[in-house]
């Protein structure tokens, strides 16, 4: 059983790099974000995963924000960090996640 939600978990982290990857391309209209914390929030309330929940929605507003907002540069870049900042400690709790299998 563990073996199995490290195997997801890892895939919930290699996914969230996808989303870094598609936030460097400045692929501000992609779905694929939204589609990530959604992804996210269902499978750590399913597992009572480390990520808490805070964290998760805090990601989903700033995706949410780049989505659906018409922004000056600085807002846009400022929104960006933040999000990939969240991006990066959901990584680094999926991976204490996995080594604690």
């Amino acid at each position: 059983m563990g073996d199995a939600i490290s195997v997801t978990t890892g895939l919930v982290a290699v996914f969230g790099l996808f989303v870094i990857y598609t936030r460097l391309k400045n692929w501000l209209e992609s779905n694929v974000p939204i589609l990530f914390y959604i992804a996210l929030i269902s499978y750590m309330k399913a597992v009572d995963g480390n990520v808490p929940l805070w964290l998760s929605l805090a990601g989903f507003g700033c995706a949410l924000i780049l989505r659906f907002e018409f922004m000056n540069e600085f807002f846009t870049k400022t929104v960006k960090l933040i999000e990939m900042i969240i991006i990066s400690a959901i990584i680094y709790l999926c991976a204490t996640s996995i080594l604690q299998f």
